[in-house]
């Protein structure tokens, strides 16, 4: 590929194929292309794909400086009469996600506008900086020069924004060739850090863009295939400041480097996620540990854990008030009894509106203590989000 120019003009820099780069890319291609399958019920894994989104939202905003623990925010969520400005950033990112999720497909044309408005969404009714998340110019370029802090670079002056900013919209919308594709959102990633076109909020505008190019190059996030990739860098965050602020040099190698550590993160990523797809794993590493745990802690009485143990042993890990006869229970009078104590409890969800079969729902205040505890012991959650 030809040189960059000068430091405005964006380039993708060619990987030698054959390398570990070129291997990674070769094998997200195959998880882009191929079918979304699993047996695990749909009503369990948006159950479980929901709660990483959560994860992944709280990482995110760790990344900027939010303080906010996991166990902190598990409670905030369970209660939630707790709230502060913190609250209202991690409510920002999923309402943005949200946007995104209804606003991008694979025709999408990334023009100004749109990203504007995710920047007005993330920042919407938070302080401006430098005491909070805010902005004083949401939605709008910045009209200051910046610092980026951990790094050496300084980001262009204000008044050469636009021409940085054109050339960036420009390059993210570029057609390319399928083996450029990938290499393209790891290097549009670095390069809007790089300018760092707002006041405030660039990092979690970075990822989330992350997040809208991806769904353009056809990886199924509706069905399941990728959450807010933000794990990619909140595992450890020095790691990440530290492979941006060396590819600011624009070296070839520099650049390379820093989308090999992209790549990578964004494949486990997916990988990650391809687990949640098979029941067996789900039902025995991930769903009855969380059972055992609230019954260790006394978060649900024996009979709860004995009903919702065989709910969730069972291939469609659904059950109807009928079955309770399983556990004793013939008298339909307290069949109804303990299914609208489990429901009133937020244990069990009908699987549709008004239905009356039943299946588990984890976010409540008994079992998602639990299943925050088992995700991170089986290397799903960092411990970056449980410290301060």
């Amino acid at each position: 590929m030809i040189e960059e120019l000068d430091s405005k003009k964006i380039t993708i820099p060619d990987p030698s194929w054959g390398s570990d780069l070129a291997n990674i890319i070769l094998d997200l291609e195959k998880l882009r292309t191929r079918h979304l399958g699993g047996n695990v019920p749909p009503y369990i894994f948006f159950q479980l794909k929901n709660i990483f989104q959560i994860l992944e939202t709280l990482g995110s905003a760790r990344i900027e400086g939010n303080n906010t623990t996991l166990s902190e925010y598990v409670e905030k969520l369970i209660d939630t009469h707790v709230k502060d400005e913190s609250d209202d950033e991690i409510k920002n990112l999923e309402n943005a996600i949200q946007f995104i999720e209804e606003n991008t497909d694979e025709k999408t044309f990334f023009n100004r506008a749109y990203i504007s408005e995710i920047h007005k969404i993330i920042t919407k009714d938070l302080t401006p900086p430098p005491q909070g998340e805010g902005s004083k110019y949401s939605g709008e370029l910045r009209k200051h020069d910046v610092s980026i802090k951990k790094s050496g670079h300084t980001p262009p002056v204000h008044f050469l924004l636009p021409e940085y900013f054109e050339r960036f919209v420009e390059f993210i919308n570029e057609e390319y060739k399928e083996q450029y594709q990938l290499l393209m959102v790891a290097i549009a990633h670095h390069r809007f850090e790089y300018i760092h076109p707002f006041d405030n909020g660039n990092g979690r505008m970075g990822r989330l863009l992350n997040y809208a190019f991806l769904i353009k190059l056809g990886f199924k996030v509706k069905q399941g295939r990728l959450i807010n990739p933000s794990s990619v860098f909140y595992t450890d965050r020095d790691q990440y400041y530290d492979m941006l602020s060396r590819a600011d040099s624009l070296e070839t190698n520099d650049l390379l480097a820093w989308c090999e550590y992209f790549l990578r993160g964004l494949k486990n990523e997916i990988e990650k996620i391809d687990h949640l797809l098979k029941k067996e794993y789900v039902q025995k590493e991930i769903l009855l540990p969380t059972l055992k745990i609230a019954l260790e802690r006394e978060h649900i009485t024996k009979q709860e854990f004995d009903i919702l143990s065989y709910l969730i042993k069972k291939d469609d890990m659904a059950m109807k008030a009928e079955e309770l006869s399983t556990f004793g229970i013939t008298d339909s009078k307290k069949k109804s009894l303990v299914i609208n104590k489990l429901r009133d409890k937020k244990m069990i969800v009908p699987i549709t509106d008004g239905g009356r079969i039943y299946t588990v729902r984890f976010v409540n205040n008994y079992l998602l203590r639990g299943i925050m505890q088992v995700l991170k012991e089986n290397g799903f959650v960092s411990d970056f989000l449980n410290n301060n």
